[in-house]
């Protein structure tokens, strides 16, 4: 058992904090395969996702499962030459296409797409580099100026063009690129990462079948009552600061009488992984954010990548902004029983002190954004998206969102579901739906254990029909941001 830093650590109480079992990290459905795709031999465990049945607790094979309503998944293309080009969806009737985002020099940018969706790449002049039909099932797509299919001595002598450090990053998409033909050939999925990537630091709770609970013991109970206003001011104190003294919360003489919370994840989807947590906030704590959101400032929330500002008045309808783990107790304490719900210890979602976190040398930085705090209202939409980017090859460690954790701040009237339309079943071809409640909480994976991102983590903001929504959400990257 992983015993997280808000947690229970008396001597006297050698309780477990969670129903995590001993090897529950080493995912039982990881397959080591020893393989040579020109580099020499090499082996990885690639995650092969149970079969259908599993997920009810029968036998394998006794179903099958539906296809879902929605055909759309992650779309990336990767650039592999050495200028900067523009993404662009192409309306298909002649007229301007609709900016995407950039893609650097043996760099990549994606979407969510569809099937029939046209794209091109354009460089900075707006020259028209290369079109493409998006497929069926195949989710990555390649620009190779370089390349003569069937002629492999024309190729070599055309890459002699580039300089050593530009050949050494097309090497790197290329290697990913006959890697993904043996991942494809053992999963069934495209790799969407580059190869290779070190699986998730972070811990993966199972999902082995729909309805199974886990429990988590953490020190950081709800608030019943509102501290006084000087007791909520912003934090100052960093790094070892923050440590709290005996394991004692903050403002304890302001939260229920209980020493410990018993936090419950149930399963809802197996693929993704995807759990609703009840009465993860009090309706103090709801209040507060609540009232915190009345002295901000909200903007259109946007979307993009490679630097650009993507065209999303149609996908993404709602407003947002920003509210840091400092910025009250309150907040703090929401992040410390986050960290002990995602079992890690608290101090990788602040800024540490030299030492802290010893595995996670590379930085000292916060593991976790800040707080989106968002707002929909009558008609406002989030369509069907992933949460995870595409990372620069130039980054050997790949920092990616790992995990997205939602915060119901209310229940609209109608509308305003979390939607996973393409979770695999074996009863129904609608999505799942999340449903908006105050005060729960829900939890789903961007990534697989094998360290790909997964592509069935593709979620929606259903939009809302009647009434508002209110949200905060929590992004934990992995291994660092």
């Amino acid at each position: 058992i992983i015993i997280t830093s808000n947690a229970i650590h008396s001597a006297a109480e050698q309780q477990p904090t969670c129903s995590a079992r001993d090897g529950d990290d080493i995912d039982p459905n990881l397959q080591r395969h020893t393989f040579d795709i020109g580099y020499g031999e090499e082996s990885f465990d690639f995650y092969v996702r149970p079969d259908v049945s599993t997920y009810y607790r029968e036998d394998p094979g006794t179903r099958r499962a539906v296809q879902p309503k929605h055909v759309g998944f992650a779309a990336k293309w990767v650039n592999m030459s050495p200028q900067r080009l523009k993404l662009f969806w192409d309306p298909g009737d002649g007229g301007p296409g609709s900016l995407i985002g950039a893609a650097g020099p043996f760099q990549s940018a994606g979407t969510a797409s569809f099937p029939t969706h046209k794209f091109y790449l354009a460089d900075e002049s707006g020259n028209v580099v290369d079109r493409f039909v998006v497929k069926k099932g195949q989710s990555v797509y390649y620009y190779d100026p370089f390349e003569v299919s069937g002629d492999e001595a024309a190729t070599q002598r055309n890459l002699q063009s580039l300089d050593y450090q530009q050949y050494e990053k097309y090497e790197i998409q290329k290697r990913t690129q006959l890697f993904n033909q043996k991942y494809r050939e053992i999963t069934g999925r495209d790799y969407l990462a580059i190869y290779p990537r070190d699986k998730p630091r972070r811990y993966h709770w199972p999902a082995d079948y729909f309805g199974q609970e886990h429990w988590v013991l953490t020190k950081e109970t709800h608030f019943k009552e509102l501290p006084p206003s000087d007791n909520l001011e912003r934090i100052t104190a960093r790094g070892r600061e923050r440590i709290l003294a005996n394991d004692e919360p903050l403002l304890q003489e302001y939260r229920v009488e209980d020493q410990v919370m018993n936090i419950t994840l149930k399963v809802l989807s197996c693929a993704p992984r995807a759990f609703e947590i009840p009465n993860f906030l009090s309706d103090v704590e709801v209040d507060h954010i609540l009232e915190l959101a009345g002295g901000m400032k909200l903007k259109q929330s946007t979307t993009g990548q490679g630097g650009t500002k993507a065209d999303n008045r149609k996908t993404r309808t709602s407003l947002n902004t920003w509210v840091n783990r400092e910025t009250t107790p309150i907040i703090d304490a929401i992040y410390r029983r986050a960290a002990d719900l995602l079992r890690f210890d608290e101090a990788l979602i602040r800024h540490r002190d030299k030492g802290e976190a010893p595995d996670t040398p590379e930085s000292r930085n916060s593991i976790a954004e800040p707080l989106q705090l968002v707002h929909y209202g009558p008609g406002q939409e989030y369509t069907a998206h992933h949460d995870f980017g595409y990372t620069n090859s130039d980054d050997v460690l790949q920092p990616q969102r790992f995990a997205t954790l939602l915060l119901y701040l209310n229940e609209p009237k109608a509308g305003g579901e979390t939607s996973f339309p393409r979770w695999i079943n074996g009863e129904t071809r609608e999505p799942l739906m999340v449903k908006p409640e105050r005060g729960k909480a829900a939890l789903f994976y961007s990534f697989l254990p094998d360290g790909n991102m997964d592509d069935l983590s593709h979620h929606a903001a259903v939009p809302v029909t009647e009434g508002e929504k209110w949200l905060i959400n929590l992004w934990v990257r992995d291994p660092i941001h």
